[in-house]
C-alpha cells in the first residue's frame, strides 16, 4: 500500500527557536592580526619596486629630436682634467679685414643650456663676434659629473639583501628599534656643481677653446658661476653683461624634478614640459624646441644634475659686494639686461639688481625670463653693441 501523507497541518514554524539560533557571524580581524599582512605587502611591494629597474632590460632611448641633433653636431665635449668634460659651441664670423673678432662667452642659467643660446650665438656670429657657450657641469649637453658619494640607503638596502625582508619586522616587534643602522658616512668630495668649482672647469674651457680674454654673459643662475670665475680669472674677462641673472632665483623650476614620481611625469609627456617653460622660462616657447629641451633633460643623469646644480646654488651670493670686492672686478664694465615684461614682482628684482650696480647700463627687454628663447636678436644686438662699445672706450683689441 503506498505511504500515507502527512497529516496536513496548519501550524506555524517556532519562531522562537530560530531566534534563539542566529547565524554565525564572521569574527572581526584584529589590529594585530592585520598588521603583519599589510607590513610584509608593503614591503614586498617597495622591494619590488627598488630591484625591478635593475632587472628589467634598459629601453633603448628615443632618437634626438632634429633642432637638438643639429646643435650637438655644432659643438663638441671638451675633454678637461681633473675636471668633468663640459660642452661647448662656438660660432665664428667670417674674418673681416683681418681684425680680430670681439670674444663673447655665454655661461647659460640652471637647465637653459647652450641649446638655448643658438640663435644669440649665429646673430652675434653675423655682427662680426666670436660667441661661444658652455654648458656647466651636469647641464646641458654636458657630461653627467661622478657622483661624489654613495647615497646613505646603500647600506640598509645592503642589509636588506643579507639578512632579508622580513627581519626588520622581527627586529621591531621585539625591541622597538629599527635595526637598520647607516653606515659612517664617507667625506664628501667638493661638489661640481658648486660655484666655485664650476668656475675652475670654466677656466679650463677658455684656455682649451683659445678664446679669452672674454666678454663675460652670465644668463639666470649663472651669475655665481660667473661671478666667481670673473674673481679668480680678472686678466680673462674685459667685461660682464647679466641677463635677468639671480644667484638664487632660477626660472626653471627645479624643485619639480626632484620629486621621483612628479619630475619622471613631467618629463614622458612633451605638453607639460612645454607648459612649465611658458609658464616660468618664455612665454614665446615653441613645441619643437620644447621637445629639443625635454630630451636634453631626459638623457642620462641629467634631470638629477640639474637638480644637484639648484641645491649647490649659492644662496649667500650678495652681488653688490662682489662688485666691490676687488679692484679688478670694481674695473669691468658691466650691463644688464633685464625682462620689463614677464611680471611686477620681476621687474622689482630687477630694481634690485641695479641698485646693487649702481655703475652698470640696465637696459629693460621685451623678452621672458629665457629672452635668448623669444627675444633673441633683441638682445644679440645690445650684446654687440655693448662689447664693441667697451673695446672703443678702452682702445683694446684682443692679441
Amino acid at each position: 500500500m503506498p505511504a500515507a501523507d502527512p497529516p496536513a497541518t496548519d501550524a506555524a514554524p517556532d519562531e522562537t527557536a530560530t531566534q534563539r539560533t542566529p547565524p554565525p557571524q564572521p569574527r572581526p580581524l584584529s589590529l594585530a592580526s592585520a598588521l603583519p599582512f599589510w607590513f610584509y605587502l608593503a614591503a614586498a611591494v617597495s622591494l619590488l619596486a627598488l630591484l625591478l629597474p635593475h632587472l628589467l632590460p634598459p629601453s633603448s632611448p628615443a632618437p634626438l629630436p632634429p633642432l637638438l641633433r643639429g646643435h650637438l653636431a655644432a659643438g663638441s665635449v671638451l675633454k678637461l682634467d681633473p675636471a668633468p668634460g663640459l660642452f661647448a659651441v662656438t660660432s665664428r664670423p667670417a674674418a673681416a679685414g683681418g681684425s680680430p673678432a670681439h670674444r663673447v662667452l655665454v655661461l647659460p642659467g640652471l637647465a637653459a643650456g647652450s641649446f638655448s643660446f643658438r640663435r644669440v650665438l649665429s646673430s652675434l656670429s653675423s655682427r662680426g663676434v666670436l660667441a661661444s657657450a658652455l654648458d656647466l657641469p651636469g647641464q646641458g649637453l654636458s657630461p653627467t659629473p661622478p657622483a661624489t658619494a654613495a647615497p646613505a640607503r646603500a647600506s640598509a638596502l645592503r642589509e636588506i639583501m643579507d639578512r632579508g625582508v622580513f627581519h626588520a619586522f622581527e627586529h621591531l616587534v621585539q625591541t622597538g628599534e629599527v635595526p637598520y643602522q647607516e653606515e659612517p658616512a664617507a667625506p664628501l668630495a667638493r661638489s661640481p656643481h658648486a660655484p666655485d668649482e664650476a668656475a675652475a672647469a670654466v677656466a679650463r674651457a677658455v684656455e682649451a677653446l683659445g678664446v679669452g680674454p672674454v666678454h663675460l654673459v652670465l644668463h639666470d643662475s649663472a651669475l655665481a658661476v660667473g661671478a666667481a670665475f670673473a674673481s679668480a680669472n680678472p686678466g680673462a674677462v674685459r667685461s660682464v653683461t647679466l641677463i635677468d641673472a639671480a644667484a638664487s632665483l632660477p626660472a626653471f623650476p627645479a624643485a619639480v624634478f626632484d620629486v621621483p614620481v612628479l619630475g619622471r611625469l613631467v618629463l614622458r609627456v612633451p605638453a607639460l614640459v612645454r607648459g612649465f617653460l611658458r609658464l616660468c622660462c618664455a612665454r614665446g616657447m615653441g613645441a619643437e624646441e620644447a621637445e629639443a629641451h625635454r630630451a636634453a633633460m631626459r638623457g642620462e643623469g641629467r634631470a638629477e644634475g640639474v637638480v644637484l646644480a639648484w641645491k649647490a646654488m649659492n644662496h649667500s651670493f650678495q652681488l653688490g659686494e662682489w662688485r666691490v670686492s676687488s679692484e679688478e672686478v670694481r674695473r669691468l664694465p658691466m650691463m644688464v639686461l633685464w625682462s620689463g615684461t614677464w611680471s611686477d614682482r620681476w621687474i622689482d628684482e630687477g630694481k634690485k639688481v641695479a641698485a646693487a650696480l649702481p655703475d652698470a647700463k640696465f637696459v629693460y627687454h621685451s623678452g621672458g625670463r629665457w629672452p635668448q628663447e623669444d627675444a633673441s636678436e633683441e638682445i644679440s644686438g645690445m650684446i654687440a653693441e655693448f662689447v664693441t662699445s667697451t673695446e672703443e672706450a678702452v682702445g683694446g683689441r684682443v692679441e
